[in-house]
């Protein structure tokens, strides 16, 4: 029963992360061959560090955005008459022509 519980939580995990969860099941993909043109260890080894690269540039975009939305709640609290940055969508002033 615990083991269960553990799987499901792992699976709510892995499902609220849709980057991650393609990561992993491109490295489940090459531990079980399903595309069948792993043939040598080395090709399998070199598919493998190439999608653990994958998974850890994923990784570190989404904590990079979890950190980012963090820091926006905390400037929220803290400073609740801050304004949030935009870009300008006006060009300036046009110059007149003389």
């Amino acid at each position: 029963m615990q083991a269960e519980h553990e799987a499901r939580l792992l699976a709510d995990r892995i499902l609220a992360h849709p980057g991650l969860k393609e990561r992993v099941e491109a490295i489940f993909d090459i531990a079980e061959n399903t595309s069948g043109e792993l043939i040598t260890a080395d090709q399998a080894e070199e598919r493998a560090i190439e999608e653990v690269h994958k998974l850890g540039r994923e990784l570190l975009k989404e904590w990079a955005v979890q950190r980012h939305e963090k820091a926006i709640k905390i400037v929220q609290t803290t400073h609740p008459t801050a304004k949030k940055y935009e870009k300008k969508s006006s060009i300036g002033n046009q110059r007149s022509e003389k």
